[in-house]
Order: C-alpha cells, then structure tokens, then sequence
C-alpha cells in the first residue's frame, strides 16, 4: 500500500524532530589544528641527522644537523624555506641543539666535542664569538648537550642529557653557571631532552623515555610544579617526548617521537589540557620517523626535525584561514586577512567588520569606508575637507615695509583628496570689510560675505596678495573635497587676522 505523500512528508518530519532531540544531526566540521603545509631538505637530498631545530625574527629556519656536522640554515616559509648557507663546518663536531636569543645571535649545542658555541647573527655573517662548557659532572661543565632555549635576558637553558639536569647559563660571561636542577635522590630525569620556558618563567621539560617519557613543569628555580604529559599513546599522553615549544599564546607543542606524531596542549593557566595531535608513522605528508627538534615561526608555522625521514617538515597550526595569523589571535577567524588590519581598532578586522572606521555609515555606502576623520555634514563617511593658515602669523604685527606678500597653508579632505583651496583676504574699516579682488581691495562691504579666489596648490597651498596700507586684516581659507564639498565650519584654525602698522 502506497503512504500518501502528506504522511511521508509527516513521518520525514518527525525522524528529523527526532534526530534533533537525541543528538545525531550531523555536526558542522571544525577545521584541523594542524595541516601539514611541506617539507625541504638541504643540497644532496636529505639530512643525516636533523635534531635540533631554530627560527629568527625573520623566519628564517636553523637546523642542526648532527650526521653533517653544521647547522644548515633556510629561507622563510614565504621565501620558499630555501637553502642558504651553513654555519661551523670544520669547527662542530655533532650539533645537536640551536637556539636564538633575542638578538638572534645563535647558540649551537655540540654533542661531540661537549661544548657551547656562540655565533654572532646571520645577518653578520655568524662569526663565533665564543665556546664554553666542556666535558665534565661539574656546575657550568656540559656532557653530552641536547636541546636548548633562551630567555629575554638572553640566559640560555641547556639540556644536560648523560648528567641527567638541566642547567642554567650566562653566555656574556663566557657561560657562567647560574643554577641547575635535576640532580636528586631519586634522579629527577632518566633523559632529558626538551626544554620550553614561559612568560612566568615557568619551565617545561620534555623526558625522552619510551615506557616512561613525561613531560613535567618546574618552578623558575627548578621545583618540581607537575607533570602535564604523561606516557600512553591517548591524547595528552607521550611516549619518547623530543622538542618542547611554547607558541605566542602560551600553548605547549610537543614532538611526541614514540607516538610518531606533534601535540598541543592548552596554556598552562588553562590546565595543560590536550587540544589535538597530528602525525602518524611514515614517510609521506602527515607521517613522522623519530622526530626530534621543532620551532615556531611567523604565519602560524611549526618546524619539525623529522630525523628518520632526514627532512624537517613545515605545518600551519591554528590557522584555519591560512592568512598567517593565529586564530587565537585572529581578529577575523575564518576570513583570509594577513594584514590584520583594523582600522577603528574595535578588535574587529577590517575584512568582517561591516563598519571599518566606526563612523556609522556601513562600507557599503560609504565613500571612505576605513578612514574618517573629524566631522561629516554630508553624511557620505568621509571627513569633511579643512584648511589650516600657517602664514601670516597669528595676530602678527608687520612694519609697512615687511607687510605679507602672500598666504599659505595646509588642506586635507580625508580619503578623497583636496580639490582645490579657496582664500578671502579682507582690510578691516570700522567693522566692514575691503575685501581682495582682482588684484586690490575694493570697496568695504559686509564681513559675512567673503570673496573667495582660488589659491594654487591642494594639500599645500598659497596665494599672492598686495597687502601695502597700514590697518587691520583678516583671511580666510577653504577647501572643496574631490567630488565638490565645500569646507563649512571656520574657526581660529582658517580664519587669522594680522595689522600691518
């Protein structure tokens, strides 16, 4: 028996009613906290053995690469993360970890030869300022150096992997010890890799263990706070954790090498809690062998040292409109705008905002949609054109003979432009005004109705004018926006009397 169709209709409604009440529509899709956006290599096809990874302001990308004994260095990502140049062949032996302070000097860790070698910036050339370290159990002696981190007073803080610590130290005085931590009773790391730090000088250490690996936070002076990662494959669970990177927000990124994946989790004001893994074991676009090292950019990227695919692998991470701004700190999530531009600073970007300069007439009709300044009579959104006299001087006295030949001054007219600039110059008679026309000054008449002449120039402008007679003497300017509004409002500003004696 056939349903008549107003039953079927009936029935559709009410499973779709039901879908609704019990949860199962479908949904809307969020965008992937990470995207896997490329990978490069350096000249001959591959890295022996990338490890530690670094960026600069300019986002260009250091790698440490421990099997070629040098760091190679890139391009930024909107370069083309082409290769550059080297830095330490012949001097390094096996770096492990680079790290650039805050005058993007560069900090290479040399695993081989147990030392810290400081190079000036690249945009210097790199020359090595200085070593310090060396092999040893002892307070500022390094064995063994892994990965590292600066802060703004441009301390470095060095993984001291085989003496199980972490150590603190001042490169500008030749690496002098300030304090290390992790040498207790029981041993507080079994291999430590990783090191971030954040704002509040809180600092996050990375145990590269595959059965035990966790990731922990200390206090600034090395006590244990709590361990916000600990082993498991599940989200927010690490096994063999490498790389640690605090990203402008204060979210932690993980290279969790033992799950072949990275990971995020939230500030550490909001718990530490998981976010979203990417990454999976292999060698395509999302897979990982054994990565190690990473560092964050300019554009919302994330560099990662994928050592057993001897590449380093370039993601977007929370840029869901790949325009290059977090969208945590996007202000217009979802719409493409890498200017960030907003020009009524309401937070608000320009390219979602419906009202770019706040000025109450939407962009759609308005004639100056992100630049309005000061009045508007026409209501068009576009400021209202306005001169300002900048000679003669304001109530100047002139001797006859130094009497002013010409006046002169600025214009504006917001987004449009001036047009033109018009000047009314009068001798003041017994409260009536001898207004400039045509070369002299004519008769007095009334003072409210100036006779303008034009004046040459727009955004600067001047007229002559035979000013000879002692008296009292006013001038007036006006601008005509592009499109013909015609300045309205006079004031000291565009008005200025002067007395030639």
């Amino acid at each position: 028996m056939r349903t008549p169709r107003r039953h079927r209709l009936a029935s559709i409604c009410a499973a779709l009613a039901g879908a609704l009440l019990l949860g199962a529509w479908p949904a809307a899709a969020q965008a992937a906290f990470f995207s896997y956006d490329g990978a490069f290599v350096p000249p001959g096809g591959r890295f022996l053995e990338a490890s530690g990874v670094a960026t600069d302001d300019a986002g260009r990308v250091y790698v440490a690469d421990a099997g070629a004994g040098r760091v190679h260095v890139f391009e930024s990502a909107p370069a083309g993360n082409t290769f550059i140049s080297s830095i330490g062949q012949g001097q390094l032996a096996r770096p492990s970890g680079v790290a650039i302070d805050n005058r993007n000097r560069i900090y290479v860790a040399d695993a081989g030869r147990n030392v810290i070698v400081q190079y000036d910036s690249f945009v210097d050339g790199a020359p090595t300022r200085r070593e310090f370290g060396g092999g040893g159990t002892q307070l500022g002696r390094i064995d063994g150096p892994r990965l590292m981190t600066t802060d703004r007073a441009s301390r470095l803080y060095v993984v001291d992997r085989p003496n199980a610590r972490v150590q603190f130290l001042r490169p500008a005085l030749d690496g002098r010890p300030v304090a290390a931590f992790g040498v207790a009773e029981p041993a507080t790391f079994l291999e430590p890799e990783g090191i971030a730090r954040d704002p509040e000088g809180r600092i996050f250490v990375s145990d590269d263990n595959a059965s035990d690996g966790e990731v922990r936070v200390y206090d600034p002076r090395g006590a244990l706070i709590k361990k916000v990662a600990g082993p498991g494959a599940g989200g927010g669970q690490v096994s063999s954790p490498r790389g640690l990177v605090r990203d402008p927000v204060d979210r932690l990124l993980i290279v969790d090498a033992g799950n072949s994946r990275v990971q995020a989790l939230r500030s550490y004001a909001e718990g530490s809690t998981f976010i979203e893994a990417f990454g999976t074991r292999g060698s395509g676009p999302g897979g990982f062998s054994s990565p190690s090292g990473a560092a964050i950019a300019p554009g919302a990227l994330l560099y990662v040292a994928d050592t057993g695919n001897g590449r380093v692998v370039r993601l977007r991470y929370d840029d869901a409109d790949a325009d290059g701004a977090l969208d945590a700190r996007d202000n217009c999530p979802g719409v493409a705008n890498p200017v960030q531009r907003d020009s009524d600073r309401d937070k608000r970007g320009d390219e979602c905002d419906p009202d770019d300069d706040n000025d109450g007439v939407p962009d759609g009709a308005d004639r100056c949609p992100r630049s309005r300044r000061g009045a508007d009579a026409n209501g068009d959104g576009c400021g209202d054109p306005r001169s300002r006299i900048l000679f003669p001087r304001a109530r100047g006295i002139y001797a006859a003979r130094q009497a002013p030949s010409r006046v002169g001054g600025f214009a504006g007219a917001d987004d449009l432009g001036v047009a033109s600039v018009q000047v009314a110059v009068a001798r003041v008679v017994r409260g009536r005004c001898a207004w400039y026309e045509r070369g002299r000054f004519r008769s007095p008449r009334a003072c409210s109705a100036p006779a303008f002449f034009a004046a040459s120039g727009q955004r600067r402008w001047a007229a002559r004018v035979g000013v000879r007679s002692r008296g009292a003497y006013r001038v007036i300017s006006r601008a005509r926006q592009t499109g013909g509004l015609l300045e309205s409002v006079f004031n000291r500003r565009n008005v200025r009397s002067f007395r030639v004696r």
